[in-house]
């Protein structure tokens, strides 16, 4: 009797055609110095992943890793508890690359998310030091035919409030449900593309 599940060929029980979604959000908090600025520090600013409700994530993260510009005293960073966050200060923006590395029990590979530090809103608005240009991105973990263990333990985690960051009272709010559905659609039209791109290949052959 087929019980949904399958064993993979590390010998795991996973669960077939199943996914396990968990919200997540990276972004970046930058504060203007002021007169306190200089040529070469201008702004400080923090980089950080959250729940998208705010919402601790130890059950299936073991620790979080930030990527600085190699110019950085140890570019290197990586935080094992929460809250997921790295504070510097600078004058440049740059990509930042987050990496998620999940609980033992997950048994799935690192995840990566790059994220832009953005220190000005855009010409057009001044700098102020009274509040942080922010910059969110709502993602989603998506966790494809998941092993049963860690799937049942999720679904079974009951939520509580993670550590505040330090950018806590400016951090967005997000329509879960709004995003997802943006985020199909998303995934629907580059379907399409690869679809239209593989007929197109396959009639000039």
């Amino acid at each position: 009797m087929d019980d949904g599940t399958f064993i993979d060929e590390n010998g795991d029980r996973r669960l077939r055609d199943t996914e396990l979604v968990v919200p997540v959000v990276v972004g970046t908090c930058a504060w203007w110095l002021g007169k306190k600025a200089s040529d070469t520090v201008t702004h400080r600013w923090t980089v950080y992943l959250r729940g998208a409700n705010n919402e601790d994530l130890t059950h299936i993260l073991s620790k979080v890793t930030f990527e600085l510009h190699h110019t950085f005293t140890n570019p290197h960073r990586v935080v094992a508890q929460p809250p997921y966050e790295v504070t510097e200060q600078g004058w440049g923006e740059f990509d930042i690359n987050i990496t998620l590395s999940f609980t033992p029990d997950c048994r799935e590979k690192d995840v990566s998310i790059l994220h832009r530090l953005k220190l000005y809103e855009n010409e057009n608005t001044p700098n102020t030091t009274k509040k942080p240009v922010m910059s969110e991105v709502y993602e989603e973990l998506v966790f494809s035919e998941p092993l049963e263990g860690f799937y049942r333990r999720v679904v079974q985690h009951v939520p509580r409030p993670a550590p505040e960051l330090s950018c806590g009272p400016y951090t967005l709010a997000f329509d879960e449900r709004e995003e997802a559905e943006k985020l199909r659609e998303c995934r629907a039209r580059v379907a399409t593309m690869v679809a239209d791109v593989r007929k197109e290949y396959e009639g000039a052959r």
